[in-house]
């Protein structure tokens, strides 16, 4: 009997740590980030990516991204508004040269999002 109890307890043990290791595995699969044109670009051709504009509608009806959906971060709805959207889903999002689009991912990461991709330098820097 006691040999069953030691068995039990090992394989007990042993999951614990693959449970416990596969939890710090999927956290380490979080990307919230600033990345480069190209690299921007490129998720957008991926086709993974909802893309957001984070800047007054007014500047998003002056020029956006193509299929970027307007999202003004300083709109008092806007936390709100993200509270509401998929946090498994990946984003895109930028505004005018990168000081609003880092305060939404800032929020975004507050919120709980898990994917997140922030063009740096912004819509001047996309349309150089």
């Amino acid at each position: 009997m006691k040999k069953a109890q030691i068995y039990l307890l090992t394989i007990l043990s042993l999951l614990a740590f693959t449970t416990g290791f596969s939890q710090e595995t999927e956290s380490e699969e979080i990307v919230i980030e600033t990345v480069d044109k190209e690299a921007f670009e490129a998720a957008i051709e991926s086709g993974d990516y909802v893309i957001f504009d984070v800047r007054t509608v007014d500047e998003y009806m002056e020029g956006h991204i193509e299929n970027a959906k307007s999202l003004d971060v300083l709109d008092d709805q806007f936390d709100k508004t993200i509270s509401n959207i998929d946090k498994s889903q990946k984003y895109l999002i930028y505004c005018k040269s990168g000081g609003r689009s880092q305060k939404a991912l800032e929020k975004m990461k507050d919120a709980g999002f898990v994917h997140v991709l922030e063009l740096e330098g912004g819509y001047l820097n996309w349309t150089k």
